[in-house]
């Protein structure tokens, strides 16, 4: 269930940015990456974390 949703989300994320609608664009991104499970920064701070995706793919044995 959650790939799908991802792909929904990565497919709603791309026809955004393409349309030029950033808040929306913000939004299918966030939730991308809820989904994904990364930390949230407290409420009012931005925080970036990197993700490396060849090692959480070995990780997951994918």
């Amino acid at each position: 269930m959650r790939a799908t949703l991802l792909v929904q989300l990565g497919e709603g994320l791309r026809a955004a940015i393409v349309a030029g609608d950033v808040e929306t664009a913000r939004v299918a991104h966030e939730a991308i990456g809820r989904l994904l499970g990364g930390p949230m920064p407290p409420q009012g701070e931005v925080a970036a974390e990197v993700l490396d995706l060849a090692s959480e793919r070995e990780r997951r044995g994918r």
